[in-house]
């Protein structure tokens, strides 16, 4: 038996996270024009690394980043106002 109640939160955040990273898709975008560049530039830009870990049997890496601009916060603005 399903939980409507669940779904539907579920639902929020997943509207939610999806506003706050086309938000920073399009904060990312302006920063390509002269005139926009300094209201979007990246306010939070966060990378951790491992490029190789070599386990004889098995290689891989890991990298984790994080970058923040005005587009992700009026990006999280309208998520908030779309849940609501």
């Amino acid at each position: 038996m399903a939980f409507p109640a669940a779904k539907a939160h579920s639902t929020r955040w997943l509207l939610f996270v999806a506003c706050v990273i086309l938000g920073t898709f399009i904060g990312i975008f302006f920063q390509h024009f002269s005139t926009t560049a300094p209201l979007f530039r990246d306010i939070v830009d966060f990378n951790v690394g491992v490029s190789d870990v070599d386990l004889l049997a098995a290689r891989f890496g890991f990298h984790f980043g994080l970058r923040m601009n005005l587009g992700t916060f009026l990006g999280g603005a309208a998520g908030l106002f779309l849940v609501k």
